[in-house]
């Protein structure tokens, strides 16, 4: 086949590498017949699979980022949970609300060539989302609902929560061989000064994460993209914009190297690039 999958793993904001992956993607006239996405990877993914380019989810990251800090958007996420919701999530904040508004307002749809990972709290086993017959809504917020930060989301009668505490880059549900785009961790103190609760989380994914996160994947058989940013967290929302664009523009480029090796080497296909970038 001449098809690919893409997985397109957790890792917060540093979602930007993914979206310069795809602008890769797109140039090199790959075609990817299925995206499976976790936390931000499932939101682009979304976005991908419903039609829109690189330059356009990039928009839309950058016009999010710019209203981060406005509080009538915090204001529209708080709740008040039920205790098991609490006891989960440790938390007053809910993605349900802000992602049925998106969805809507974007007029994005559960797709065929979909896949969304999250995880039940209790049993730590994958919830996966596919097919056109689910609430997208629901199911972007279950992905992405990390405990400490977010409640769980109800889903008969379990509570969902980020699908990277069952694993971050899940290439286990592929049928193809696929391109893998996996965020890593900070391990290092970030250069900008940040806002309190950004340098906690900072702190948090150093030295204690808020949930285990496995990143084991098949390098034999899939193409590893593995994007790094030592001294970006996760969580950091109030990182500069220049910093975001600078992980757009490592994405594309290391994408293209490597996706490029990928098809001169014959594991994927894709269309032979005319200069190295």
């Amino acid at each position: 086949m001449n098809t690919v999958e893409l997985v397109l793993g957790a890792g917060g904001v540093k979602g930007y590498f993914h979206i310069g992956l795809l602008k890769a993607v797109e140039e090199l006239e790959i075609e990817v017949s299925m995206v499976t996405g976790v936390s931000v990877g499932s939101i682009i993914a979304a976005f991908y699979t419903n039609g829109m380019t690189s330059d356009q989810i990039l928009k839309l990251f950058l016009e999010a980022h710019e209203k981060s800090g406005n509080p009538l958007l915090l204001a529209n996420a708080v709740v008040m949970p039920d205790w098991a919701s609490f006891m989960v999530g440790r938390s007053f904040l809910s993605l349900e609300r802000p992602w049925q508004e998106s969805v809507k307002k974007l007029g994005l749809t559960p797709n065929q060539r979909l896949r969304i990972v999250a995880c039940d709290a209790r049993t730590h086993h994958p919830v996966v989302f596919t097919g056109e017959d689910y609430n997208l809504g629901s199911a972007l917020s279950a992905s992405g609902s990390l405990p400490g930060v977010f409640l769980p989301v109800h889903h008969g009668d379990m509570l969902l929560i980020d699908g990277a505490a069952y694993h971050r880059n899940p290439d286990e549900f592929c049928k193809e061989v696929a391109i893998i785009s996996a965020l890593g961790f900070a391990n290092k103190w970030p250069k900008e000064l940040l806002d309190p609760m950004s340098l906690y989380y900072h702190w948090r994914e150093m030295s204690m994460p808020l949930v285990p996160q496995p990143t084991k994947v098949d390098t034999v058989r899939n193409v590893l993209v593995d994007h790094r940013a030592d001294d970006i967290c996760g969580l950091s929302f109030s990182l500069p914009v220049k910093r975001c664009m600078e992980m757009y523009d490592n994405g594309y480029k290391h994408g293209f190297a490597v996706l490029s090796k990928a098809i001169a080497d014959g594991k994927i296909h894709g269309k032979a690039p005319m200069t190295n970038q």
